[in-house]
């Protein structure tokens, strides 16, 4: 049987056979998005429908920056963020460490073993006192989780119960081929699906990536700029290492391990179609020549600056003008 599954995953790379991932992708959609439905039902948390659901303001004249966590956020200055502040912008997974706050916060959740279910309910118990700051609150954030593997409310990042009203729960697939070529038609496909409306409403296309399904919620929501803010894919720690937020947020930093130089997780191909460096370049590439939008750099810091352009920033004079 492994043989034969190890056949039949080879055949799927065959640069041919784009309708066929599809079909396997949408399969494998629609069982993820049953699962989260049912999570839905019993968390009390809506299903998400990425194109209808009032995530994202309306999208007219306005750019998405999603912010990640990389070390090039520390750079950014008061008047970039002024600037994020008149637009719309989705803060991924820990970024309410940061005094900005965004529109939209995007929580992941992956598999928790047996063994350490108790102490994630507690780290993420710790968390969830963090996140829950005036300045967060009085701003009335949306909270679009993605389901958790082990289909348990209790692993998600509980938030204040004057949010609770704004929490939506998504699906997600991961695109299947490994093959760049092939991958580039699968994107083509995927985003005339999202188009048409015609993929199950509660899936994100993935590549194991917050920033991915974001960039595609985004898309669905009708926006044409999309900005990767903080996405530096590099071997620097994320951006609360710094001091400034190891004195203020001490016992919250000291959760995670202390910082390794290495790359960050998602560019390995691991359980992925492909490396996040080359999955978004390639994005981005299709993006642009589909004409369905544009993917920018917010800093030159990023590992994926050799492959996407740079977002123009207006001077600070353009900043609040309108």
């Amino acid at each position: 049987m492994e043989v034969i599954r190890l056949f039949l995953k080879k055949l799927l790379q065959n640069r041919r056979l784009t309708s066929v991932r599809y079909f396997v992708w949408a399969r494998n959609a629609r069982r993820d998005s049953r699962a989260a439905k049912e999570f839905a039902q019993h968390s009390g948390v809506v299903l998400v429908n990425i194109w209808e659901s009032p995530i994202l303001h309306k999208s007219s004249g306005k750019v998405l920056f999603i912010l990640g966590s990389g070390s090039s956020v520390n750079d950014m200055s008061a008047t970039q963020f002024s600037h994020i502040r008149e637009n719309q912008s989705i803060g991924i997974n820990f970024w309410y460490f940061h005094d900005f706050v965004p529109n939209v916060f995007s929580f992941d959740a992956g598999r928790v073993d047996d063994a350490d279910h108790e102490d994630v309910e507690r780290t993420l118990a710790s968390l969830g006192r963090l996140f829950d700051r005036k300045p967060i609150v009085d701003s009335c954030p949306k909270i679009l989780y993605l389901r958790p593997l082990n289909s348990e409310s209790k692993y998600l990042v509980p938030v204040p119960k004057a949010l609770a009203r704004h929490r939506w729960v998504s699906a997600r697939a991961n695109l299947i081929s490994q093959d760049p070529l092939s991958l580039e038609s699968d994107l083509r496909m995927i985003l005339k699906k999202i188009a048409n409306r015609s993929i199950p409403a509660a899936v994100l296309p993935d590549n194991g990536s917050s920033v991915v399904r974001m960039i595609f919620l985004g898309l669905a929501q009708g926006y044409k700029d999309i900005v990767l803010t903080g996405v530096d894919l590099d071997d620097r720690p994320h951006f609360w290492y710094s001091q400034k937020y190891v004195r203020r947020y001490e016992e919250y930093v000291a959760l995670f391990p202390a910082p390794e130089r290495e790359l960050h997780g998602t560019t390995q191909a691991t359980d992925r179609a492909l490396g996040n460096l080359e999955f978004l370049a390639l994005l981005g590439k299709v993006m642009e020549e589909e004409g369905v939008g544009h993917l920018w750099l917010s800093s030159p810091d990023s590992r994926l600056s050799a492959f996407l352009p740079q977002y123009l920033w207006p001077s600070p004079t353009e900043i609040g003008a309108n």
